[in-house]
């Protein structure tokens, strides 16, 4: 069964940019900023390779920047080259002058909890308050089960932008509310709009697999972002970026079978969800941010996953960070947390020792662990088990800083080191100590 699932898959990842060489005639660099006629297009000069990059409706000459270029650890990283500047509202490596940190943690996994949901009421309250421009579609005969209806996905996503104020957040939220009866309304209404608001289009994959989903919250999960079988009860939920577009979108399938699930009654969902726009809104104004399957446009979901980030981080980072949100108190976080470590049923992916959960934690790669939907699932319980203890020791922010310093280009494992000041190796190897000793209380694991 589908429940938090904020993956889009839109086209594959290969590259295919065409390439422009300098002829006999060693024709003049482009100037910066001209037009360009094909996106993905390269010029090459002895020191600088220029891009055709899409912005808004033109395509432009940039300069082109590969990943692996090391960005800055101060509160905001500048990628030279691309005059990119991510948005990082925090001094990094963050300071580790806590309670809790990478040497004590093992001391205190039971305070972890009382320690991250802590650390996430005090930002809330230390930024300030935050207003998502956006729009909600409701089908004709869909039930809202979050308590509150619509006034409480509001207040939700305030809470959830102020959480993340200083982040690149999308410039607009498009919301679909839709049950098993209303979902191909929903389709209409979500095409009527893409079409209206001209979001990119040259390729159909941009509207085909957001539409794909959309009918999939209400269908059984073959694989990450395939599904089959008829439309039934609609109890997925999936948040994604417009391909070549600041704007996202949220697609939330209710049924009767989910209203007393506290993800959808207590609106942790909603922080979920939204969380997972602002991880893809880190490539917001990334002049190398290219649609990975054609290179013409960006597609920013296959960057803020397939591109960067591993599956446990993906869905643990919006769950550790949107249930906390969304929970008013710290008992009602805990009481949430009880279906978290187990919430996926039984696995073979790890037994919960600490070697096995190392394995996992470090071995997993983002370039496969999408097509893996055992493995992907675990994000949802193991991921946001690890993103809670790492919030515990830097603080929510850290966590959404690492998807900012992904999209300055840097891969997983040397973000990890500029934000936390510690190598991926000796904290995945803490972590998975920790979580052990965490899953040792849970009780046996189903089988």
């Amino acid at each position: 069964m589908r429940k938090l699932v904020g993956l889009i898959i839109v086209g594959s990842l290969v590259s295919g940019f065409a390439l422009a060489t300098p002829s006999s005639a060693a024709p003049k660099p482009p100037k910066l900023g001209s037009a360009c006629t094909k996106a993905g297009l390269f010029f090459d000069t002895p020191n600088v390779r220029y891009v055709c990059n899409v912005e808004g409706k033109k395509k432009v000459w940039r300069e082109w920047t590969p990943k692996g270029v090391k960005g800055a650890s101060d509160s905001q990283a500048k990628n030279p080259a691309s005059n990119f500047v991510v948005k990082i509202p925090i001094t990094l490596p963050v300071a580790q002058n806590g309670p809790i940190t990478f040497s004590n943690i093992l001391d205190h996994s039971d305070e972890i909890p009382t320690a991250s949901y802590g650390r996430i009421q005090d930002v809330i309250k230390s930024n300030s308050t935050s207003t998502v421009k956006n729009s909600v579609y409701v089908g004709p005969t869909t039930q809202i089960y979050i308590d509150g209806g619509l006034t409480r996905i509001q207040e939700v996503l305030a809470r959830t932008a102020q959480l993340w104020s200083g982040f690149s957040q999308p410039k607009f939220y498009s919301i679909y509310i839709y049950n098993g009866t209303d979902e191909k309304l929903a389709e209409d209404k979500f095409t009527l709009d893409f079409k209206t608001k001209g979001y990119f289009s040259q390729n159909p994959e941009a509207l085909a697999a957001p539409i794909r989903a959309l009918a999939g919250n209400c269908q059984v999960t073959l694989s990450p972002g395939t599904f089959g079988g008829s439309v039934g009860e609609c109890r997925g939920a999936n948040s994604g970026a417009y391909s070549n577009s600041d704007d996202s979108y949220l697609q939330l399938g209710q049924s009767d079978s989910s209203k007393n699930d506290p993800n959808t009654k207590d609106a942790v969902v909603i922080g979920h969800e939204y969380s997972h726009a602002v991880a893809q809104g880190q490539w917001i104004n990334n002049p190398n941010c290219v649609y990975s399957a054609t290179g013409e446009g960006c597609d920013r979901n296959a960057k803020s996953n397939q591109d960067f980030s591993p599956c446990w981080l993906y869905e643990g980072l919006p769950q550790a960070n949107g249930a906390a949100v969304a929970e008013s108190s710290l008992n009602g976080y805990m009481s949430w947390r009880k279906n978290i470590p187990y919430g996926w049923g039984p696995t073979t992916i790890t037994d919960y020792t600490a070697t096995s959960l190392k394995d996992y934690l470090y071995k997993q790669s983002n370039s496969t662990c999408y097509q893996n939907g055992n493995l992907y699932v675990l994000g949802y319980s193991v991921g946001a088990l690890t993103t809670e203890a790492l919030i515990a020791i830097g603080g929510p922010q850290a966590t959404m800083a690492l998807f900012s310093q992904g999209a300055q280009g840097l891969d997983f494992a040397t973000a990890f080191h500029n934000v936390y000041g510690i190598t991926w190796d000796s904290a995945s190897t803490i972590l998975s100590k920790v979580l052990a000793a965490e899953y040792a209380t849970f009780g046996p694991a189903p089988k």
